[in-house]
């Protein structure tokens, strides 16, 4: 095993300043034209990394002022190729403990697939998993994030040369994540900030390299790292300079229909089986041709289910995602990232929406209450205020910015609001409510807000049933889209309980197409 501390007078460049070009100066930079390597690289001359070969890993010489703490912008950039497999989570390139982790399958309801338990060591890393796909990971003591996708859509180990790449902005509290020039993920830092392990840089190992007998094989070039962030515009312009495109970029037509669904698939998904469930989302998603999903309780199956969209995935929480078929520009944290996640998309040139996907709190027990012995209408209400109406409340106060602009920007907000309609809890349907008709208070705000009920804007006949729900079911209906701006008419509205005979939720779907001026 041999390690190679790199001067900057060999493979790497320190920069003593920021410079600026199309594609900003990197502070560190193994340059495959300068590199001691010994494969043909995306430019000039590789790093083969090999435990037999002559470079088992490469510990990167960094400069002081760049530690990975908590306040500091980066910017990972680097182009890899292998033909190898591994069921050892190999490190491509890492500043954290990683190999010293067991491998364990961290499949429950709440998260998803298989990784080490080293993950929530401080620090990041880019990984290969052992189906050839490569994974991110990031710590800070207690607290992780993986992205972990599929190698249908983002394969390494096919011999070819890939572009890998993230960034963390802390000033958002944001990581974007790239695969082959496209901004592949987005994922909210949450507690993740401070990445200051202590440990060295090394490519081809994890930072505790010394320690470990277990890396990645096959080649590296053009290892960068930035101190600030670089733009979408920025990486896929690193990406077209090693990968000239030879088509022509084909113009943007604005986007005149939006499809929509918002959908709390339970648990990931998985309830109908670890694989299944999660196809079974798949599918249904695919039937739906939806444009956008705004997604509640994603448990780490977020990152298959895009994948297998082939959309942009952004991760709020653990809970709420959204997958969109149009680029995500930017993103908000509103209330906090568990209850909504905000996103700013970018439907053609100049054409930009706001979307959340929301969750509100699941008390109090509306369902029993409603049902309980002398239960009023009042009661039920005032039972809303400490949680589900007070949350929509400060919601919607953070968003009025965005609000007040709908007329040029729309907005829509999606998702398990866990609380029904005033518009479908009344005098008619009393008879299916204990013989109540409630004003509930979490509609009410939406509709004072000047928010349109995409289902009831498109279907007021209370009267309306699916082959799958019942019109007296539909007045408990507590997942909605929303919608608000200049010019937007609702085409197509329905819920859904029922795909192909299976359905892995205990949620319908809902669904909402509309019309854009």
């Amino acid at each position: 095993m041999r390690s190679y501390r790199i001067l900057p007078f060999l493979s790497f460049l320190v920069c003593l300043s920021v410079l600026f070009s199309a594609v900003p100066e990197p502070v560190v930079l193994m340059d495959g034209e300068q590199a001691d390597g010994d494969v043909d690289g995306i430019k000039g001359q590789g790093l083969k990394l090999s435990p037999s070969g002559k470079s088992s890993f490469v510990q990167v010489s960094m400069p002081s002022g760049l530690s990975f703490e908590k306040g500091q912008p980066f910017t990972v950039s680097l182009w890899v190729q292998t033909t190898v497999s591994s069921a050892d989570y190999p490190a491509i390139i890492a500043n954290k403990d990683w190999n010293s982790g067991e491998i364990k399958d961290f499949t429950t309801q709440h998260e998803f697939g298989f990784s080490r338990t080293s993950g929530a060591n401080k620090g990041w890393a880019i990984l290969m998993q052992p189906d050839g796909a490569w994974a991110w990971n990031i710590g800070n003591g207690r607290y992780r994030l993986d992205y972990r996708p599929t190698p249908k859509r983002q394969k390494i180990n096919d011999g070819r040369w890939h572009h890998l790449a993230f960034s963390i902005n802390p000033a958002r509290a944001e990581a974007r994540l790239y695969f082959d020039g496209t901004n592949v993920a987005i994922y909210h830092l949450g507690g993740a900030v401070d990445l200051n392990s202590g440990l060295p840089v090394c490519i081809g190992a994890d930072g505790c390299a010394d320690q470990s007998a277990r890396f990645f094989e096959g080649a590296a070039d053009e290892v960068a790292i930035y101190d600030r962030v670089l733009t979408d515009a920025d990486i896929r312009k690193m990406y077209q300079q090693c990968r000239p495109s030879k088509q022509v970029t084909k113009k943007v037509q604005r986007v005149k229909e939006l499809k929509l669904l918002a959908w709390n698939i339970w648990h990931g998904g998985r309830h109908p089986g670890r694989e299944i469930g999660p196809q079974q989302v798949i599918d249904f998603i695919k039937a739906t041709e939806a444009d956008i999903v705004m997604m509640q309780e994603t448990y780490g199956s977020g990152p298959i289910i895009a994948d297998a969209l082939g959309y942009y995935f952004y991760l709020a929480s653990t809970n709420l995602s959204v997958m969109s078929r149009y680029p995500i520009h930017e993103t908000w944290t509103v209330h906090n990232s568990f209850n909504c996640g905000v996103t700013g998309i970018e439907l053609s040139p100049g054409q930009r929406i706001v979307l959340s996907s929301l969750w509100i709190h699941y008390l109090p027990a509306w369902r029993r209450d409603a049902r309980a012995e002398g239960a009023t209408a009042a009661a039920l209400i005032a039972g809303e205020g400490k949680t589900r109406h007070r949350e929509i409340k400060h919601i919607l106060e953070l968003l009025k910015p965005q609000i007040d602009l709908a007329g040029e920007v729309p907005v829509i907000i999606g998702g398990d609001f866990n609380s029904p309609s005033h518009l479908d809890w009344v005098e008619l349907t009393k008879d299916w409510h204990n013989g109540l008709a409630v004003e509930w208070p979490v509609s009410k705000e939406m509709q004072n807000a000047g928010f349109m009920d995409s289902f009831r804007t498109y279907r007021p006949d209370l009267n309306y049933a699916s082959d799958t729900i019942t019109a007296e079911r539909l007045t408990y209906r507590i997942d909605y889209i929303y919608f608000k701006g200049k010019g937007l008419r609702v085409t197509d509205s329905d819920m859904y309980r029922q795909h192909n005979g299976t359905w892995p939720s205990d949620h319908p779907a809902v669904s909402a197409t509309l019309e854009l001026p």
